[in-house]
């Protein structure tokens, strides 16, 4: 059986993020029109408890079965691997169907404490995903481990396709019925894509078990008995133990969106805004304004997953010091130029994708100037999330932790503080979520550099931000002769932008500081005593 190289597993898996992230963005936009500022909020405050217990229930299991997996496949040992994918299953059907119960039972104090209890029905219906994310990610580790990405890939872009299509169908029946149940219809088609997905990966892995009891039968015989004495209990101790400091890292941030999505719709109402404009403003804030920020992030998912076999398969120093900025110039040439087409065409982008469906002028202009205001999170996110990986590919994740939880605290104590001064309300939740992100990068930052004596070479990112001014006197002047709300001048806008951006990157030699070695994986694992000072 051929493996997939890693290089190639990272393409596959970075172009289904990106289709999945395309198939997200456009489901909200037509899910809007349907559900309005206020439906949304409602489906946007059944989202952060979902994914809290997602991450209780499956984060880091993922991880940990494929590096399991991939020792015994090293050893050409598949007797061993069904063994961990069979522990795996039961593992996570417990912990799954015991979250999902926890969901289902304490659904209606939930919705009553977020100040919405109509919503119960989608805490209801969206519970048995939690059971079925936890299935799913048990193949999606096997796969990982047996260094086969394709699965995985294709259950994200079902999953995503599914909700395009069953959500929209689904809000579009019920909305009739009012927002709680078009936001009902929302969730259903959620727990219909899951059910699709968990059905697609499970066709994949009935096809390559096949194969691969093939080719151990015909090449690798001896070795079907290797694990007589490998027990259960062994292996799920193995696997809770790999996962721990994952989940640990993983929970901070769906907890901290819990928290807020508990308080949000209760201290605006404190600050006399009404429980259906409260709504709105969080269904803006976390469901326009973020989803339009956390695209762009996808496209440094490769450079962070890369950083970690990279900086793990060297001792030396400057090398690491070369990768560290390689990769920060990526993401900043990437990032940069997304976030400036968002500061400066926020409006026609926002009123052009979403219209009268955020209820007027004023949302829309709410939303824009949010949005502007937010693009700092595209590059602080993105370089966060490098920034973590280095530091696990140094042997220093619990500095990652760390630093994420004292940003945690920040942020948390300002939503609190913010949210509740009249003049501020849901800006609020904005202001946190960046102070969230400064704090954990700058801390990042300055342990790398000072502790771990890694320094940022200024020149990596020179050639970006000179493009980038280019293409911010063209769009200005695009948008001043030519107007800014026309779907023309938008798509004349971005083209010629790119364009000069690249012209520009092309002109300073940016490419000349790039070596994509930083993509390549290579086994020798990295001494931590070079780091220690």
């Amino acid at each position: 059986m051929k493996k997939q190289t890693f290089l190639g597993g990272v393409v596959v898996l970075f172009l289904a993020g990106v289709i999945a992230k395309v198939l997200g963005a456009i489901y909200r936009v037509p899910l809007t029109w349907i559900l309005g500022a206020e439906g949304l909020g409602i489906y946007q405050l059944v989202f952060p408890i979902f994914s809290l217990l997602m991450v209780l229930a499956s984060a880091g299991m993922p991880t940990a079965i494929s590096k399991v997996v991939a020792g015994y496949m090293a050893k050409n040992d598949f007797n061993a691997v069904q063994k961990v994918l069979k522990v795996s299953i039961k593992l996570l059907s417990v912990v799954g169907l015991f979250f999902s119960i926890i969901l289902a039972v304490s659904s209606y104090y939930i919705a009553s404490l977020q100040g919405v209890p109509n919503s119960v029905w989608c805490y209801l219906v969206i519970a048995p995903s939690v059971f079925l994310v936890s299935v799913l990610s048990a193949f999606r580790g096997y796969f990982q481990g047996v260094a086969n990405m394709f699965p995985t890939a294709i259950s994200q872009i079902i999953e995503q396709a599914g909700k395009l299509i069953f959500g929209l169908l689904g809000s579009f029946i019920l909305i009739r019925f009012g927002v709680e149940f078009g936001a009902l219809g929302a969730v259903l088609g959620v727990t219909f894509s899951e059910v699709l997905a968990l059905f697609v990966i499970w066709l994949n892995y009935l096809k390559y078990r096949k194969q691969a009891n093939n080719y151990s039968q015909n090449e690798l015989h001896s070795t079907l008995h290797n694990t007589s004495n490998l027990t259960q209990k062994e292996i799920a101790k193995t696997l809770i133990k790999t996962s721990l400091p994952i989940v640990s890292a993983s929970v901070i941030l769906p907890f901290i969106l819990f928290v807020e999505s508990l308080f949000v719709v209760p201290l605006l109402n404190s600050v006399g805004i009404g429980i259906a404009d409260a709504t709105k403003l969080w269904g803006i804030n976390t469901g326009v304004v973020n989803s339009l920020i956390n695209m762009p992030i996808v496209l440094s998912l490769a450079v962070a997953i890369s950083i970690v076999p990279a900086v793990a398969s060297t001792q030396d120093k400057k090398v690491v010091n070369q990768k560290y900025n390689q990769s920060i110039g990526l993401v900043v040439l990437f990032c940069l130029p997304i976030a400036l087409i968002f500061v400066l065409l926020g409006e026609p982008i926002i009123s052009i994708l979403y219209f009268e469906s955020l209820g007027g002028e004023q949302f829309i202009t709410l939303a824009t100037n949010m949005l502007a205001v937010s693009v700092i999170v595209i590059l602080l996110g993105a370089i966060l999330q490098f920034q973590n990986s280095i530091l696990q590919g140094l042997g220093k994740g619990k500095i990652t932790l760390i630093n994420m939880a004292v940003a945690g605290v920040i942020q948390l104590v300002l939503f609190f503080v913010l949210v509740s001064i009249p003049n501020i309300n849901i800006w609020g939740s904005v202001f946190a979520s960046i102070a969230f992100y400064l704090v954990s990068f700058s801390l990042n930052y300055f342990y790398i550099r000072f502790k771990l004596k890694i320094k940022f070479d200024l020149k990596v990112v020179l050639p970006s931000i000179a493009g980038a001014v280019l293409m911010g006197m063209f769009i200005g002047n695009v948008l001043i002769f030519n107007g800014s709300q026309s779907i023309l001048s938008l798509i004349l806008s971005v083209i010629g932008g790119v364009v000069l951006y690249l012209f520009s990157l092309l002109t300073f030699g940016a490419f000349k500081n790039y070596n994509f070695n930083v993509l390549r994986l290579k086994k020798k694992q990295l001494n931590n005593k070079n780091f220690n000072g």
